[in-house]
Order: C-alpha cells, then structure tokens, then sequence
C-alpha cells in the first residue's frame, strides 16, 4: 500500500487482512481476545463511522492488549498479518 493512499483503501485492506486472521485464529480456536478485538474493529472499519487513521490507531493499541491478555504465540503468518494490519496505519505527512 503506498503511503498516501487514502481512508477508504486503508479501511478495504485491513477488512480484507482482518477476515484472513479471524480464519486462522479460529481454525487454531485460540485467542478469545484478539478475535473478540477483530471482530469488533471489522465492524466499525465496515460501518465508517469514524475516521479509518483513527480506528487503525486505535486497533493496534486492542491488538497489543489482546495478545497481552491471551498470552498468545502467533503463527508466522499471523504474524505477518498482523504486521500487515499495523502497517496500514502509517501515514506520512509532509514533504
């Protein structure tokens, strides 16, 4: 994703990455929290009731605090998705 893509790309990837990792985690059926998480932020992102920086922002805070709370080891690939989800929120501003 380029970095001056705006809300609404934001919001369709991370929906897309979000769906990815809800299938994994059920499949491993761990990681109450974080699917609880992930579940919640998928409906604001669809919903667009708030800005997409905003609700990204605030999702990789719910994600940090739901693997804390787990005590969850992710998969590589989880972990790439998720490495994925908290990249979306990077917005340069600026020159």
């Amino acid at each position: 994703m380029k970095w001056y893509s705006g809300g609404s790309e934001r919001s369709e990837q991370a929906i897309i990455t979000i769906k990815a990792l809800l299938t994994d985690l059920q499949d491993a059926s761990k990681g109450p929290a974080l699917q609880t998480v992930l579940t919640t932020y998928q409906t604001e992102l669809e919903s667009k009731k708030a800005s997409v920086p905003l609700i990204l922002s605030r999702l990789n805070l719910a994600i940090a605090n739901a693997l804390q709370e787990d005590g969850l080891t992710l998969s590589a690939a989880q972990s790439e998705q998720v490495k994925a989800l908290t990249a979306l929120s990077n917005i340069r501003y600026g020159y």
